[in-house]
């Protein structure tokens, strides 16, 4: 597997380290199922940069032409975690039942469970143009798609 985690010292992404207790602890509290592969990422190291930034996608967002940016996966923990997806929820006016996984207030990537307990779509929630849709049915799919972008996008 490629290298995931950017590893960052001063990375306020990355949070305590957690056991396979916490995770087990978190299901139960949020009433879903969490991916596998999203499981494993965050007992090698509880959130943090990435290696890569960006996700692709076949239509604008407010990012970029062609793809969003991901460069953060949330880890669990109840600040700057998963664990506050219901807060960031309420205070963005987001549809309940996902788990916020990325973000920054205007656009957001989750877990959508509206519709299941385990095994979600991940979605991306873009406020400033109002959208909401599908960028992979499964968490393990999301991140087998990430990817480096380069680009310079201040230049016109």
């Amino acid at each position: 597997m490629k290298k995931f985690w950017a590893n960052q010292s001063d990375d306020p992404y990355t949070l305590k380290k957690i056991s396979e207790k916490d995770i087990m602890k978190t299901e139960k509290k949020l009433g879903i199922k969490l991916p596998q592969e999203y499981k494993n990422l965050v007992l090698e190291q509880n959130g943090g940069y990435l290696e890569c930034n960006a996700f692709p996608t076949d239509r604008p967002t407010s990012w970029a032409e062609n793809h969003i940016q991901f460069d953060h996966l949330l880890g669990i923990g109840k600040k700057e975690g998963i664990l506050e997806s219901d807060y960031l929820i309420k205070e963005w006016e987001l549809p309940k039942d996902i788990i916020l996984i990325s973000g920054d207030g205007h656009s957001w990537v989750a877990l959508d469970y509206r519709n299941t307990t385990e095994n979600p779509p991940v979605h991306f929630f873009d406020l400033e143009m109002e959208e909401d849709f599908k960028l992979a049915d499964s968490f393990n799919e999301f991140i087998s798609k990430l990817y480096i972008d380069e680009s310079d996008d201040s230049e016109p």
